[in-house]
This record gives C-alpha cells, structure tokens and sequence, in this order.
C-alpha cells in the first residue's frame, strides 16, 4: 500500500465515521503513524508503507472511528508553536487557552523582574511550558492532585529541557504553598455547565476528564471561589490571577473576584470576540 492509497482509504474510513474534517484528521493521523510531518507525507505519497506502519494505521483508524481525539491516538498536539506529548487523563490544549499564555507574558513585561508563577491544576503542563519558555527569567510551579498528569507534565518538562526552572507538586489547588510566596497564579478550572455538557462532541464527552470539564450545577463557581480566596493568600502585593473561563460564567467570575478584594480586573476576549480569561491583581 502506497502513502497515496493509505490516505484515500483513511480519508473514506473518518467519513463514514462522521468524523468533521476527515481528510485532513487521516492526513495528520497518517504522518503520526509514519513519525514524519505532515509536508513531508505529502511530498512522498509514492512512497509504499510498511507492513508495521499498515498495522498501526488500521488501529489508528478504528480509534479514531470511535470518536477518540486525535491527540491521544497521536500523543502529539501543539500549543502556542510548540508541540506537547498527549494521553487520557489530561485535557487537550485548545487554541482559547494561548488568550491566558498571551494575558501572562503581557502583565510579566510590566511586573519588570522574574518571579514565580503558579499553573494550578496543571495537566499537560502546556500553560507552564509556554510560559517558561517565552518569559526565560520565570520559574513555575505546577500543581494537580492527579498523579498521571503529573507524569504527563513530568514528559513535558524534560522533552522541554524545563527540568531546572519547573517543579511539578501533587496537592490540592494552592493548599501547598505559603503566604505571599508567588508572583503568579495562573488557572484553567472547569468551566463547562451540565447543560452545556449534553451539547459537546462525543470526543470530549466520552474521552477527556470530567473532573477537570464539568462544574456543579449548584455552584458553578465553586472552583473560581476557592482559587481566589488562596491566590489572595499565596500571591505577593500586585500579583496577578488569571482564570480562563466561559463566555457564561466570565460576568460571575469578575464580580467574584471584587468581592474578593483584588484590584485592576479585566475580561480578555478571544479571537472569536467571546469573553475567555478574567484577570486581576492583588492589591499592592
């Protein structure tokens, strides 16, 4: 089977499977499985595959039938221009999460010095790494209770080369940290309603981690409310929190925060004009 045949029949396989986009998806699920890049497949698709490499792709493929992301098949997904390992138990990086990278670097600038930021409820460490590797004078700890992503993170930081500038800590959100210790504390809570839930593609619903998606229905702020009340501990005078969020809990998580007594609050748009990470500063 040429690389030009093995395209045409994954192509085929995605749309019978109702998979959006499917020739492009059996394109990347193709250069995955080959380890090459996507420019590259294209400009050999001559070239025969191995019997292995046929293998792989047929897994692949009935995977990816059964509506499984791309990214945990692969294990690769870029974020920010820079490209991250991948598997169940943490979120995908999506391209709405760079608005929180973006808000950092741009408020780093104006702090003047280096410090340390918090990514709480860290993951794949994607939050982190890119910060780190745009802002070189930082260092971040990344905290989450769940040891897989730890592990996950833990692959990113020394692909990354981050080993020295990056300390991965299993706990509960800021319950580890002292008082007026960091500079920065940086969140991506769960934000998504139960009536949001029934809404979203079978991708996120059946595969990724609903602990890190859904919020209560009674109180859709819970996680927002707790962070603030610690980032008020933990943070330094004029440090920044900055959560992303939803366009429907944006107007909430703002007025939380005031009634917390932090200063300087803004709500950061996305590239859609949607209301997507909410920021503000600890009184100096």
């Amino acid at each position: 089977m040429r690389i030009c045949d093995a395209l045409h029949r994954a192509t085929e396989r995605l749309q019978s499977a109702g998979i959006p986009d499917a020739q492009r998806e059996a394109e990347l699920l193709l250069a995955a499985c080959l380890r090459r890049e996507r420019a590259w497949m294209l400009a050999h698709t001559e070239k025969p595959l191995q019997v292995r490499e046929q293998r792989r792709l047929m897994r692949w493929l009935a995977r990816r039938a059964r509506r499984e992301p791309l990214a945990y098949i692969t294990h690769r997904r870029w974020f920010y221009g820079i490209e991250f390992y991948i598997a169940r138990g943490v979120l995908i990086p999506r391209p709405e999460t760079e608005l929180l990278v973006e808000v950092f670097l741009s408020w780093a600038r104006s702090w003047g010095q280096g410090g340390v930021l918090i990514d709480a409820g860290t993951g794949s460490g994607c939050i982190a790494a890119a910060c780190l590797l745009n802002a070189p004078s930082w260092r971040a700890i990344g905290i989450d209770r769940s040891r897989r992503a730890l592990r996950i993170a833990a692959r990113n930081r020394a692909r990354l080369r981050l080993s020295n500038r990056w300390l991965l800590v299993q706990a509960d959100w800021l319950n580890a940290l002292r008082p007026a210790s960091v500079d920065a504390v940086l969140s991506n809570p769960p934000y998504v309603l139960p009536s949001e839930w029934v809404r979203l593609e079978p991708e996120i619903t059946r595969y990724e981690p609903r602990r890190a998606l859904r919020v209560p229905r009674a109180d859709p702020l819970r996680p927002y409310r707790r962070l603030a009340w610690q980032a008020f501990e933990v943070l330094k005078p004029g440090g920044l929190l900055a959560f992303e969020t939803s366009p429907t809990l944006a107007e909430g998580v703002q007025a939380l925060l005031t009634r917390h007594g932090y200063q300087q609050i803004h709500v950061h748009s996305d590239l859609a004009d949607q209301p997507r990470v909410v920021s503000a500063r600890k009184p100096s």
